[in-house]
């Protein structure tokens, strides 16, 4: 039997769907997709399980993330939403920094620089991360967000600020 809450949320699903296009149905769809693979471990946060974010450390030791490109992330002029490039940097440096730390810190953005150059357009978006400086406190990385024709969409330096990993 469900609860008071779903009942309700149930409701709002039921009337959404109801009017909701094609393109509407397939967000929703790709919304509880990406939120059952967070709940099953496919993924660590929230955001990268509803973008569909997947990252691989290259050969050389950086750090790549890929990212569809897909309504969800898009702004009115059907290009990527400028936060979400920021969120892709973001997310590619600071995981290529948290891979490199003992499990028993953890790294946190304390600064970016970013460049928008090209709108990020195309079927994917391509982010590279490289370590430029690691020290006790700090690190220092810098990314650049490629589109599915390996053109310069956006560039970014960070500085992560290393903490303690916090206990559950």
């Amino acid at each position: 039997m469900a609860t008071v809450e779903q009942q309700k949320l149930l409701n709002q699903l039921e009337l959404f769907l109801k009017e909701a296009t094609s393109e509407e149905q397939s967000l929703v769809s790709d919304i509880i997709t990406g939120l059952e693979a967070k709940r099953n471990g496919s993924f660590r946060t929230y955001i990268a399980a509803l973008t569909q974010m997947e990252g691989c450390f290259l050969d050389n030791g950086d750090y790549e993330v890929r990212l569809p490109i897909q309504p969800l992330i898009e702004n009115p002029l059907k290009m990527t939403h400028g936060g979400i490039t920021a969120t892709l940097l973001d997310t590619t440096m600071g995981s290529l920094v948290n891979r490199s730390l003992p499990v028993s810190q953890a790294a946190v953005t304390s600064e970016m620089n970013i460049h928008y150059i090209k709108p990020g357009i195309g079927q994917f978006l391509r982010c590279v991360a490289s370590l430029s400086h690691k020290g006790n406190n700090l690190c220092i990385t810098e990314a650049k967000v490629f589109n599915d024709q390996e053109k310069l969409i956006a560039m970014a330096t960070a500085t992560f600020f290393i903490i303690a990993r916090p206990t559950e």
